[in-house]
């Protein structure tokens, strides 16, 4: 279940002259803002509202929002509401821009680096693919395998089929993160020759999900 909602939280501000108190004639207040924010799992994400207020110094009356002037409600905003007070609102908002930043060099990282182990194939790199684009009579619903890289000819690449196919990528992973994938066993006897030009089209057109190279 997501929490989320609403909460507000004030901030202090400076002490005012010359204000008459409607309850008990003070003429010295204290400013204050309210700040409510939209938050998810009470993690600030952005503000929803601002509003100024003062404070009876006296009789601790309270007047905010319409019930101040425009004039100097405006006054007590831009002195209350400044950078280092609204920030924190905003902290979700922040730290969810910075995960989609590091999500967007981490995918641009890995394209690169693909890009490379396609540029130079290696004995033993693994290709996460979708067999349905490259043997068109496969089942549709077991769509992703595997490729190994057994031999890099002049002008081609010799690869190992593997013998299972799954309907999900997470089980090809699987495979590999439990060492599955490298037991010769694991791979189909005939082998699959692709022209090295070939491959770069493979990964464009999503045949090549991704490649592992052991280090």
């Amino acid at each position: 279940m997501i929490f989320f909602g609403t909460r507000g939280r004030s901030v202090s501000g400076q002490v005012l002259e010359g204000i008459q108190c409607p309850s008990c004639d003070n003429q010295q207040f204290v400013s204050f803002g309210v700040i409510r924010h939209f938050h998810i799992y009470w993690i600030p994400m952005f503000a929803t509202s601002k509003k100024a207020g003062i404070e009876c110094t006296h009789c601790k009356k309270t007047l905010i929002g319409n019930e101040i002037s425009a004039d100097l409600a405006k006054d007590i905003k831009s002195s209350v509401f400044t950078k280092r007070n609204t920030l924190p609102s905003f902290a979700g908002l922040i730290l969810f821009a910075c995960l989609m930043l590091f999500a967007f060099y981490v995918v641009v990282e890995g394209d690169i680096r693909e890009a490379g182990y396609i540029k130079q194939p290696a004995v033993n790199d693994l290709y996460l693919v979708d067999v349905t684009k490259i043997f068109p009579n496969s089942d549709p619903e077991y769509r992703y395998g595997l490729l190994r890289v057994n031999r890099v000819l002049p002008d081609q690449v010799e690869f190992s089929v593997s013998n299972l196919v799954y309907n999900e990528l997470s089980g090809v992973r699987k495979d590999i993160r439990e060492g599955k994938a490298a037991a010769d066993d694991y791979y189909d006897s005939e082998p699959l020759y692709r022209d090295t030009s070939d491959i770069k089209r493979m990964k464009g057109s999503g045949a090549i999900r991704s490649i592992r190279r052991s280090n």
